[in-house]
């Protein structure tokens, strides 16, 4: 099949063939360093990958349209970065004017000292220890839009930490404003999943396609920051 965009990294490439999508995607095979183990993974990144958010973001929104026949008093969600563009694009096709945010921080913009922000830990197999962190403006979109729940949209589900971190998030947002009951996530929709397909989740996850698993080798990174031994320092 025809790549649907330039493959532009080096190393050993891997085709991940998506059931609708015309074309594989061809992603690097990526090291992530760590102090217990390294995890080897077929990295799926869409940042800036035009094609490939607008293709697998249409199949994503039909996808959605199978499985939840009515919208009313849902909200979409994602959280940043990697499946902001993707999502954009679902929301847009299912002709949804907003969804709500989850930020990997609390940034300016937010005024914590001003206005409400909600912010819980998580851990991620490729960002590691993070944070995810809701402002006033999404805080009050799930209050108005979501009364029957979140649908969430992402790029990859592996250990479902992102997802246990935004069900946190969500029940802070219920307690904040005094609601009746916890605001429910009511499904994930994804690219690809990948791992151990034993995970305890609190929605159904819907995915487009499936990546390798991870591979373990024993852990080569010490503990403290470790930027400057990924490239020398001019």
């Amino acid at each position: 099949m025809a790549a649907g965009t330039e493959f532009l990294e080096g190393g050993e490439p891997f085709a991940l063939e998506v059931s609708g999508l015309p074309y594989a995607l061809t992603l690097p095979w990526v090291w992530l360093p760590g102090e217990e183990q390294d995890v080897r993974i077929a990295s799926l990144n869409l940042v800036g990958k035009i094609r490939w958010n607008a293709d697998l973001g249409a199949l994503l929104a039909g996808r959605i349209r199978e499985s939840v026949p009515d919208f009313t008093d849902l909200c979409l969600m994602t959280v940043v970065e990697k499946a902001l563009q993707l999502a954009q694009v679902v929301a847009s096709a299912l002709g949804m004017p907003d969804m709500a945010v989850a930020y990997n921080r609390v940034k300016p913009h937010m005024e914590a000292t001003g206005r409400p922000v909600i912010q819980v830990g998580t851990d991620s197999i490729t960002s590691g220890g993070k944070f995810l962190a809701l402002y006033e403006r999404d805080i009050n979109l799930l209050v108005r839009k979501a009364s029957r729940g979140v649908i969430l949209v992402d790029d990859v589900v592996t250990t479902g930490g992102t997802i246990q971190g935004l069900v946190d998030l969500l029940d802070q947002v219920a307690r904040l404003k005094n609601l009746p009951g916890p605001i429910p996530l009511r499904g994930v929709f994804c690219v690809a999943e990948e791992g151990k397909r034993t995970r305890i989740l609190p929605a159904p996850v819907h995915a487009l396609a499936r990546l390798p698993d991870p591979v373990l080798r024993p852990g080569t990174r010490k503990p403290g920051p470790h930027q400057g031994r990924l490239w020398p320092r001019p």
